[in-house]
């Protein structure tokens, strides 16, 4: 009788008993969910790919990770405790792919429960191109010019070429890799910096390092100039005689440094005469050599020879 009247207890009413277990249970999740916290980081994405194949287009470099669990528990895990990952290993031809975007736990993260991660985006696309590489050359990207009266005479690259690889389609464009800006401005002496290699695509990879050296040789600038007109002079014409006429004038173009040549004086540069073969009044063809101040070599001048008319001095 007794186990009847508890039965009979126990279900009478019981819609009214069912609705107050099921709102306590749904109380108790909702006061567990409610002390759950959220946080946020981006961590990067890495790709799983066949070994012949790169990515030949840009793609997310970071993802964005939410992490939701106990506060105090989500705030010790660190972002290298949670790894974001494409696995595209399987693909082995030119294409462009859609894969899902996996987290993997490692770490401090492995010990925390409950722990939801969610990953943002949940899926990405990449274009995937046969890995190419190929040796090109390395050129300097010179900047500016050394003080005047100097020049930069020869220069040596060390290494002179690189490698890089990268998607065919890429690397197959480029033919050489510059250097960043290497300044000349207030250099007059030999000199030796370490510069860097500018990439010339994002997907495209410098093997071996991206610095290189560069060696510059600082002359002292040589240049050509002409001098004229340039007046012609008469030595050694003995005395009681007297030219007719004025010796023609005539031009002379020389090679020296650019500091030499700027403190040049007008009369520094002439043509010379030698009347030593005249003796009488009569007409002379005479040879013309050129004067000029030392450390300048003389390339050309005009004329060669002058034909003068002698006279006595009256």
């Amino acid at each position: 009788m007794k186990t009847n009247v508890s039965i009979h207890r126990l279900l009478n009413n019981w819609p009214a008993k069912v609705l107050s277990l099921a709102a306590a249970v749904l109380l108790v999740v909702f006061n567990n969910v409610s002390r759950l916290e959220e946080r946020f980081f981006s961590v990067p994405l890495q790709l799983v790919l066949p070994s012949d194949h790169v990515p030949a287009a840009p793609y997310p470099q970071r993802v964005r990770i939410t992490l939701r669990g106990d506060g105090d528990d989500i705030f010790r895990v660190l972002e290298d405790d949670v790894r974001a990952f494409v696995d595209l290993s399987a693909h082995a031809n030119d294409g462009v792919y859609r894969a899902a975007v996996q987290v993997e736990k490692r770490g401090s993260a492995l010990d925390v429960e409950p722990l939801e991660i969610r990953v943002e985006p949940t899926e990405i696309s990449v274009a995937l191109e046969e890995r190419k590489r190929r040796s090109v050359e390395v050129l300097p990207a010179l900047s500016g010019f050394p003080p005047p009266g100097f020049q930069l005479g020869q220069y040596q690259l060390s290494p002179s070429t690189v490698e890089i690889q990268g998607p065919r389609s890429r690397v197959e464009e480029v033919y050489s890799i510059e250097t960043e800006d290497i300044e000349l401005s207030g250099r007059s002496a030999d000199f030796s910096v370490r510069v860097r290699l500018v990439r010339p695509d994002p997907l495209v990879q410098i093997i071996g390092g991206d610095v290189i050296e560069f060696r510059g040789v600082i002359e002292e600038a040589v240049v050509l100039q002409t001098f004229e007109p340039v007046e012609t002079v008469l030595l050694g014409l003995p005395a009681g005689l007297t030219l007719a006429s004025s010796l023609p004038s005539g031009s002379v173009r020389v090679q020296g440094r650019q500091f030499d040549l700027e403190q040049i004086q007008r009369g520094q540069v002439q043509l010379v005469a030698d009347a030593a073969a005249v003796t009488a009044a009569g007409s002379y063809q005479l040879a013309v050599r050129p004067d000029v101040p030392r450390g300048l070599l003389v390339l050309r001048y005009e004329p060669s020879q002058i034909e003068v008319e002698v006279v006595e001095d009256q």
